[in-house]
């Protein structure tokens, strides 16, 4: 068996050519999400009920890649990604509904020429702050890669014209959710800059129907269950430093946890950056998914600005591979670049 160090020696020389990426929704490990039906608001308006507000926000982000071997960085490259989050929300009296997305993928002339893909938009309507339905709609480049050796695989392999994408699709409501998920190959020539494209025919396939790909329905057995993105926001905007929840994805269920802290040292950083001009409102939060059958747990950590009208995230990170760690930061906003440089 090889000593310690030869395996470091090995873990570095494959780092070198190792970035590869399984980028969405950090912890569930599959497709993400458009909308299979819209939320069904009622287009009823009580004419003393207060006006309707509307607030969008977004934010884009350029992601850093880190090869981890026993708990250690041995190898780090920058701009190897990118991200973009987006919200829409509508509030009409005790009505809410909330559009949220969030894109990410590789940068193929960053990452060894790796072209990895992910999508999810959610779609969520509440009454009285409670989840009344929801739907999710999402695609990712399929990869299966677990080891280093699977990872220098993917990249001696050569692109093919067509490319392995899973998707999928869900409605939910308060007493279960209905899904469907399918496997297909698209051309390799989309791009976060063509996703749009992406989506129009992936979305066209749903509505072929597949033989043995039909929809699968799920009991929710009475309890309260939500969507990712929108626990994620929940989590933020709420008041006190622990959320918990309980979401449902392509039909299984999982806990969801977070807790919050104050990050005045991280919020340092990012004030450097142009991301805050307020370093001590910036926080930390820990979150985490349990299976609630394999009781398999996926963690993440994300930053954000407290008080902040925009509460989309400066900064946050996960491992989609035990040898991989992925950092996502906001890009710089110009406005507050200008601030920080008139302050100095």
């Amino acid at each position: 068996m090889p000593n310690l160090e030869s395996r470091y020696q090995h873990a570095v020389s494959v780092a070198r050519r190792t970035l590869v990426f399984s980028l969405l929704a950090c912890c569930l490990a599959s497709a993400g999400a458009v909308p299979l039906e819209g939320p069904s608001t009622s287009d009823a308006v009580n004419a003393s009920s207060p006006a309707p507000v509307q607030h969008s926000f977004q934010r884009r982000y350029k992601a850093n890649a880190y090869i981890m071997f026993l708990s250690m960085t041995i190898f780090s490259r920058s701009g190897v990604g990118f991200g973009f989050a987006g919200t829409d929300e509508h509030s009409h009296g005790p009505q809410q509904t909330f559009s949220l997305r969030f894109l990410s993928g590789s940068t193929p002339e960053r990452a060894h020429g790796l072209n990895r893909f992910g999508f999810i938009q959610e779609n969520v309507e509440q009454s009285n702050r409670a989840t009344v339905n929801a739907d999710y709609f999402g695609l990712m480049t399929a990869s299966g890669e677990e080891s280093f050796s699977d990872a220098k695989a993917a990249l001696d392999a050569k692109t093919g014209d067509r490319v392995a994408f899973v998707a999928a699709r869900a409605v939910i409501d308060q007493e279960k959710t209905r899904y469907s998920v399918r496997h297909m190959l698209l051309p390799s020539s989309y791009r976060g800059s063509n996703a749009d494209q992406l989506l129009q025919q992936v979305q066209a396939e749903f509505a072929t129907p597949a033989g043995g790909q039909s929809d699968k329905t799920e009991p929710l057995n009475g309890q309260a269950t939500g969507t990712f993105l929108n626990s994620v926001r929940q989590a933020i905007l709420s008041d006190g430093d622990h959320y918990r929840s309980r979401i449902v994805f392509n039909g299984k269920t999982f806990q969801f946890n977070a807790d919050k802290r104050a990050d005045s040292k991280t919020g340092a950083e990012l004030r450097k950056v142009g991301l805050t001009l307020a370093p001590e409102s910036v926080t930390l939060l820990n979150g985490s998914l349990r299976n609630e059958k394999t009781n398999e747990v996926s963690n993440f950590r994300l930053w954000f600005e407290r008080g902040s009208e925009n509460f989309l995230p400066l900064r946050f990170e996960f491992k989609p591979k035990s040898y991989l760690r992925l950092v996502f930061d906001g890009e710089p906003v110009p406005s507050l670049t200008s601030k920080l440089e008139l302050g100095k």
